[in-house]
Order: C-alpha cells, then structure tokens, then sequence
C-alpha cells in the first residue's frame, strides 16, 4: 500500500511534499524497472504505480534516467556508508571484514525490492553506469585501506597489485549482481565464503582457512 501523504499537504513545506513524491517515484521505479527491465520501464507506468502526476514527475525529474540515478544513489550510499563504518572499526582487522561484508549483504537482503532495480540494472546506461563506477573504486579504495592497514600490522603479507584489488572487486560485484538478479537473499553461510575468498584472493592465507573452519563474530 502506497502511503498517503497527510490531510492538509499543500500547507506542509515545499520541501517535506517533494520529499514523500521522490520516495514515491523511487518505488515506483525500482517496481517498475525489477519487473520489466530498466529499457522497458516507462514514466506512464512509473507514476501509475508511485501515484504521482506526470506534472509533478517533470517537476522533479528531468526524465526517466534522472529518477532511476536519484533512486541509485540513495542506495548506493547507504550501502557504502554502511561498509565504511565498518571496516574502519574497532575491532580485529580480519572482523571488520567479515562485519563490512556482512553489513552490506544483509542491508541488500533488506533492500531486496530496491536492489534488483537499481543492483541488477545500474549499467542500464552510460550515465548509470559511471555513477556505478564510482561506487565500485569508492569501495575498492577502503578495502585498499584496509589491506594497507593489514600490512602494517603483518608485513609478510604480500602487496596487491591493482590486478589483483580489480579481480576481488570484479568477482565480488559479479557474484551479488548475479544472485541479486535471481532474487535469492544472501546467507550467513555465502557471508563467510565470500570473505574466505578475499582473504584467499589477497594472500591472507591463515585468515581464510580460520573463517573457512570457525565463524567469526559479525554483525
């Protein structure tokens, strides 16, 4: 059910209206563009489903790619600053992996109706896809953060070469995308292979037959 803006609306500030409008073409979109792909998605369906006039669509949004770049962005950073948070905590380095692996995933379980839309089709588009882009080198670039972190406090772990960070990134990314588009939820289970994998990947060797064995602590 759609929620309903308060009796008395047109006295609520401009910004607190435009506000609940955007939240509506957000979900509308991502309902839009989960069941029929962002090509196939149309502003007419769009509105039907968020309940908004065309008037108010144009008002907000200069077309279709803007709303779905609105949308992307609002959960791009919520997942990212979710995974900052904890992989600069406190705590073991190998567990502030593990908790930023799992922050994100699970947020994308919580975010499952938005993720297929706005995960699954974020390179719909030349624009979509370098917002795309900068979220992925914003990511690699705090797990290079941490790495560094790591080899300062065990040298005899090898350096990664930018090959290497791009191989984590790119299989990372390509395992959520593909099981985001499938709708499967991500499980505590696929949380620590993952992060056995970057450990493996990133020569961590001890770390990933640790979490391969025990279950570490995680949020």
């Amino acid at each position: 059910m759609r929620k309903q803006l308060p009796r008395g609306s047109s006295s609520l500030p401009r910004e607190v209206v435009e506000l609940e409008q955007r939240k509506r073409l957000v979900l509308g979109m991502a309902k839009v563009v989960a069941e029929k792909g962002y090509a196939e998605a149309s502003v007419a369906q769009i509105i039907a489903q968020a309940g908004v006039s065309r008037a108010t669509f144009y008002t907000l949004f200069s077309d279709k790619e803007e709303c779905f770049l609105y949308g992307f962005n609002k959960l791009s950073q919520a997942h990212v600053v979710e995974v900052e948070r904890e992989i600069h905590g406190a705590g073991p380095l190998p567990v502030r992996l593990l908790n930023a692996i799992s922050a994100y995933l699970r947020r994308i379980n919580r975010d499952h109706h938005l993720a297929r839309a706005f995960i699954a089709e974020a390179q719909a588009t030349p624009v979509s896809r370098q917002a795309y882009e900068q979220i992925q080198r914003r990511l690699q670039n705090g797990l290079q953060s941490w790495v560094n972190t790591v080899r300062e406090e065990n040298p005899q772990v090898p350096a990664p070469t930018e090959t290497d960070m791009s191989l984590v990134m790119h299989g990372l990314n390509g395992h959520i995308v593909a099981q985001v588009r499938c709708g499967v939820a991500f499980s505590d289970e696929q949380i620590i292979t993952i992060c056995r994998y970057i450990f493996a990947a990133l020569g961590m060797y001890e770390w990933a037959r640790y979490v391969g064995e025990h279950t570490l602590t995680c949020v």
